[in-house]
């Protein structure tokens, strides 16, 4: 079992005990503890049941207890004891509720692959998310959720990463989301959003990933996409939409995965495009759609990056 020399120890800083085969003693270590001064505690992979009582510790920064079997939700009482942390890892358990968000000094939280079921609003990004200043990445997908994204989440100026993928979010996709230029990865995938895809993207955004498939959105791919000038992956593929070839895709310079599949897509795809355009696409995926017309030789002479070099 897990041996009980390190939690005596007063200046202890970082404890790593993850991926071991320590099972069972570390939930029974429930009395206070004189390390006070533990900042860093990682014990994924170590078939933790609950939360032991020594990580209520305000000098606590980072605790990551992934890929264990905790279950049931996060107490208030629990969350009050972590009003320090900065990253808290609790992906891949069976954690169904958070009844209170953990501090106002996070900046990384990790929920994916849990048991979380109901409304969003209230399981997970609940009123307080708003004064979270510094949270930056987001990740609660693989659960059960369901209803509205809250808007407020949008006035999470420092957010660089949002993953909410594979639930049951529905509603419409709300326009501050083209408003955060510091946006870099949105993962709403695998959802039933519906309606528009919103044409409110703004000029130098950080925007990477933006990844819609798998919904039930319509309409067209808004124009507005053009100035996420960072765009690397684009995935709308399996939903509604009624539009063109989307060909001023084309202007962005690092766009390298272009997912358009099973949608409404029509007309012919175009056969005058600069020699400059899609210049490092390497995956472009078209079918299930209803295009018509003859294949244009120059759009696939200019989709250099997929060539194997010599």
């Amino acid at each position: 079992g897990v041996p009980s020399w390190p939690f005596t120890l007063p200046s202890l800083l970082q404890l790593d005990l993850s991926y071991n085969k320590l099972v069972g003693p570390i939930d029974r270590i429930q009395k206070p503890s004189p390390i006070q001064e533990l900042t860093t505690v990682i014990f994924s992979g170590c078939s933790v049941r609950q939360f032991p009582n020594f990580f209520r510790t305000s000098k606590l920064a980072f605790l990551d207890l992934s890929n264990n079997v905790i279950s049931g939700g996060i107490s208030k009482w629990e969350a009050e004891g972590w009003e320090g942390l900065v990253s808290l890892d609790l992906s891949h358990n069976f954690l169904t509720a958070l009844e209170q968000f953990p501090g106002n000094n996070l900046g990384y939280l990790n929920l994916r692959s849990n048991l979380l079921q109901g409304p969003i609003l209230s399981t997970c990004l609940n009123p307080q998310i708003p004064s979270s200043k510094q949270l930056s990445v987001i990740i609660i997908s693989k659960n059960k959720l369901t209803g509205n994204i809250p808007s407020s989440i949008c006035n999470l100026s420092s957010l660089d990463v949002l993953g909410l993928s594979e639930n049951s979010l529905s509603g419409t996709i709300s326009d501050c989301f083209g408003n955060l230029r510091s946006l870099e990865f949105l993962n709403l995938q695998m959802n039933n959003f519906y309606g528009k895809i919103p044409d409110s993207f703004v000029n130098k955004s950080e925007l990477s990933h933006l990844l819609l498939n798998d919904n039930q959105l319509e309409g067209l791919v808004p124009p507005s996409l053009a100035n996420s000038i960072s765009l690397e992956v684009l995935n709308l593929g399996k939903n509604k939409l009624t539009d063109r070839f989307p060909y001023w895709l084309a202007s962005l310079p690092q766009l390298q995965i272009l997912i358009l599949r099973s949608n409404r897509f029509h007309g012919s795809l175009p056969h005058s495009i600069a020699s400059s355009s899609f210049s490092a696409l390497r995956i472009i995926d078209l079918s299930v759609n209803e295009f018509t017309g003859t294949l244009p030789t120059k759009l696939f002479q200019n989709l250099r990056a997929m060539k194997g070099k010599q």
